[in-house]
């Protein structure tokens, strides 16, 4: 009999421990709405596009390097 009331001791303890878990997700999600980007959206795609931009500059100045090494070569 012990062993049939830890069992159902520990199954309780696991559906509480699981319905607090919803509720603190359900909480910090309330007024979130998939697809609409909150404050924590906006910073990521800030910072990604600032990465971008910096990428872009970076090969935009490998390429015109690159070409104006292919001149001098063509010149030679």
């Amino acid at each position: 009999m012990t062993g049939a009331l830890t069992g159902v001791v520990i199954l309780l303890v696991l559906a509480l421990v699981v319905t607090a878990w919803y509720a603190v997700a359900a909480r910090r999600s309330a007024g979130h709405e998939p697809g609409r980007p909150d404050h924590i959206s906006d910073e990521v795609t800030s910072g990604l596009m600032t990465e971008l931009r910096k990428w872009q500059a970076e090969a935009a100045h490998w390429k015109s390097t690159a070409e104006r090494l292919q001149r001098e070569l063509d010149q030679r």
